[in-house]
């Protein structure tokens, strides 16, 4: 495996990491100015089911984090091949109610001159809506 596939894999968790934590400006630093964050699946469904731009979820990563201390990742196969990525993660966090959420999800990760370029994120949807609708 290369140097590059290599470090593509170590943004990969370091970008996720970032995102657990709300670290908006180590996030940031991971995307590439033209970056993209697509959560798949239907918008009618899952409020936050769609592609959102470099700015937008860059903001929203330096916002305070609704779980108290943030999220905890687990990771699990991390694969990789050329300039993409594909993590498979667990998270769990707590609300300030008490409500924990767990999800697990799987996300592809497609760099452009050593950045994040591209990220499609898979997660349980209708778990997600369930839980943040109570």
């Amino acid at each position: 495996m290369s140097d590059q596939t290599e470090t593509n894999k170590r943004l990969a968790v370091a970008l996720l990491e970032a995102s657990g934590k709300h670290d908006g400006p180590a996030f940031a630093a991971l995307m590439h100015p033209e970056a993209t964050w697509e959560t798949v699946g239907k918008p009618h469904l899952f409020a936050y089911a769609g592609v959102q731009n470099r700015d937008k979820i860059c903001a929203y990563m330096a916002s305070p984090s609704i779980f108290v201390g943030g999220v905890e990742t687990r990771f699990g196969d991390i694969t990789a091949e050329d300039d993409r990525v594909a993590v498979e993660a667990a998270t769990k966090g707590t609300l300030p109610d008490g409500r924990v959420y767990t999800n697990t999800y799987h996300y592809l990760f497609t760099f452009r001159d050593g950045l994040v370029w591209r990220v499609k994120e898979y997660i349980d949807t209708q778990s997600a809506a369930e839980f943040f609708a109570k």
